[in-house]
């Protein structure tokens, strides 16, 4: 797999700040210094890049896709045929590399931008799955854990935090058999059990915070539907362990009650939300009960009763063939350069940020020295570039990768939204889908530019097939809510300009929702439905 256009734009952007030389995490030796070599195996849904031995790289290939469609049988059976951008997974043997490049309470993550969706991991397959205790069968899943947040957002166009991380809650406990034909769910999270069972108690009992006992983060049900990633950042940084422990705990209790108590109702609740409805509406529409006073007290008599049932799900038998290469030692550094530049995102504070910036610049400059000619280092070289340079760097990497789809959409993006460009880029991205169908980045982008143009009849499959791809894309939404505007669908694109406005409130870019607030006006009061094309 190429390193293009958007790896090239982030490691560039984090290449232009300047990093302090400081003590900080460090990959082991590279292939060519004799270090562990890595493999790239890619299958229908997955492109997995390891250091893990070849052997366990293919159990582990065989392991994401036998749970990814137990996970679909098991909560979203009608998403199994739905066309899916493949994801990537990485994954680091050693743990303590892990452990040394992400925030201390990261066990493994999911990372979604606007032109992929990615996993990493630590560990061998057989240590992603955790046993509670000796004496039950239940056990977490790391990679449950993460997988069910991508899937989820194939299955539900609008997502409250709480509704998110409680399906990837319960589904983290799914358990499959030894041969991959059922999965078990449903069982109880010990630990979120423990957790939230405290915090009902004392909302119940009303401490008196006189006593010498820790007192708990205040927590009731009312709160958890309120959950978002401001209200983490509004508390003391020694409260928000506890916190986000509370919200993770009462997000599964929700979700595992909904379940088993309200069945019909959590099915029409999930059915509105894919119809993008907007939560608070579709909550008072399918669960007003969840809205009233009585919630906590429910979920407390649900937890007394001590019963989780569970279930057997049987799963669709699914194609495990893969084709495996050993990377190069240019593609291993570019690998962690990548890994790095994510580790410096998620960073709490300096000098953790500045630290694993570096790491990711020494990373990147090796992988450049090795390889001056890949498709990383011109994507680099070209983002790193003035504008007015930029079309020629382009048109260099489709010369040298003439196959690649991303060169092509290199060269798209490169030549801007100038007039005179338009026929050579509606080219490019047109060659650039040609050469791989679910590049949704090159479909988004050019729907965008027919728009622009009122061709909103070529806009509108485009730009909706880039949404079926990415629905977590803020500018795929963006843009098929303008080619539906365009058609007159005035109701639904309003609908989808809010599904975009609410993911880009959530990443925190205030330019980009300004912009797509005075768009969401616009289509509210008509001034932008079916009259005129937005401006580029």
């Amino acid at each position: 797999m190429r390193h293009g256009l958007a790896m090239g734009a982030l490691l560039a952007f984090l290449v232009s700040s300047q990093v302090a030389c400081v003590v900080g995490p460090r990959f082991t030796r590279c292939p060519g210094e004799g270090g562990r070599p890595w493999v790239q195996l890619d299958s229908d849904h997955f492109t997995l890049q390891t250091d893990l031995p070849s052997d366990e790289a293919r159990k582990a290939m065989v392991q994401l896709e036998r749970t990814r469609v137990a996970m679909l049988a098991a909560m979203w059976p009608h998403v199994l045929g739905q066309p899916m951008q493949k994801l990537q997974v990485y994954v680091l043997r050693d743990v303590g590399e892990f452990e040394g490049l992400y925030p201390r309470r990261v066990r493994a993550f999911f990372f979604k931008g606007e032109s992929e969706a990615l996993i990493v991991l630590p560990g061998t397959p057989d240590s992603w799955e955790r046993r509670f205790s000796g004496r039950s069968e239940a056990s977490s899943s790391r990679l449950n854990h993460e997988l069910a947040h991508h899937l989820s957002t194939y299955a539900l166009a609008r997502q409250p935090r709480w509704l998110s991380e409680g399906l990837a809650e319960y589904l983290e406990l799914l358990r499959l058999s030894e041969d991959g034909t059922t999965a078990i769910v449903g069982g109880p999270h010990l630990e979120a059990l423990h957790e939230v069972v405290w915090r009902l108690r004392w909302v119940e009992a009303k401490l008196d915070k006189s006593t010498r006992r820790r007192q708990p983060v205040p927590w009731t049900t009312s709160r958890l539907f309120a959950w978002n990633r401001a209200e983490e950042q509004s508390v003391a940084e020694d409260e928000r362990d506890q916190l986000v422990a509370a919200m993770y705990a009462g997000s599964w209790l929700m979700v595992h009650w909904l379940v088993n108590a309200r069945p019909q109702e959590f099915a029409a609740y999930q059915a509105l939300l894919a119809q993008g409805v907007e939560p608070d509406v579709a909550l008072r529409r399918a669960l007003p009960e969840l809205e009233t006073q009585v919630l906590d007290k429910l979920l407390l008599e649900y937890v007394r009763k001590r019963s989780f049932p569970e279930r057997t799900v049987k799963v669709p038998p699914v194609g495990t063939s893969y084709v495996e290469q050993v990377l190069d030692d240019a593609e291993v550094h570019a690998i962690r350069a990548k890994l790095a530049a994510l580790a410096a995102n998620m960073a709490p504070r300096e000098p953790f940020i500045q630290n694993r910036k570096k790491l990711m610049k020494d990373e990147l400059d090796e992988a450049l020295r090795l390889d001056p000619k890949s498709l990383l280092a011109l994507s680099t070289k070209l983002w790193s570039a003035p504008e007015g340079e930029r079309p020629a760097i382009a048109r260099a990497a489709v010369e040298a990768w003439p196959d690649e789809s991303e060169a092509w959409l290199l060269l798209a993006t490169a030549l801007g939204s100038e007039p005179e460009a338009r026929v050579e880029r509606e080219a490019a991205y047109k060659k650039a889908l040609e050469l791989e169908p679910r590049n949704a980045y090159a479909a988004t982008g050019l729907a965008w530019q027919l728009v622009t143009q009122g061709r909103i009849e070529e806009a509108l499959p485009l730009a909706q097939w880039a949404v079926t791809l990415t629905p977590w894309s803020t500018y795929a939404l963006d843009t098929y809510a303008m080619a539906l505007a365009g058609s007159g669908a005035c109701e639904e694109a309003v609908q989808t300009e809010q599904r975009a406005l609410e993911l880009i409130q959530e990443e925190g870019n205030p330019e980009v929702e300004r912009v797509l607030t005075e768009r969401l006006a616009g289509l509210t009061d008509g001034t932008l439905c079916a009259k005129a094309a937005p401006a580029p």
